[in-house]
């Protein structure tokens, strides 16, 4: 709700929310909180220098964070096993 005051909000941008909390969830590491904030950091960089330098291909280098994560690190950064 905080987010919706400062920002505009329109029908669809949950999707869009939602999409980047489970990237995040994914990079950082199921169950680890400290693994989501760093997630978070990762992606929220990358979504900003994306933007600045190359918009049209600024979701592009989101899930090819997601991609060299998973394959270097199946269970994320900061992941723990099962």
């Amino acid at each position: 709700m905080i987010g919706a005051v400062e920002l505009s909000m329109v029908p669809g941008e949950d999707t869009r929310l939602l999409l980047a909390s489970l990237i995040v969830v994914i990079v950082g590491g199921m169950g680890s909180v400290v693994g989501a904030a760093i997630g978070a950091a990762i992606l929220g960089l990358a979504e900003t220098y994306g933007l600045a330098y190359a918009p049209t291909y600024s979701v592009v280098f989101t899930f090819l964070i997601l991609i060299l994560v998973l394959a270097f690190r199946p269970r994320g950064i900061m992941g723990r096993p099962a």
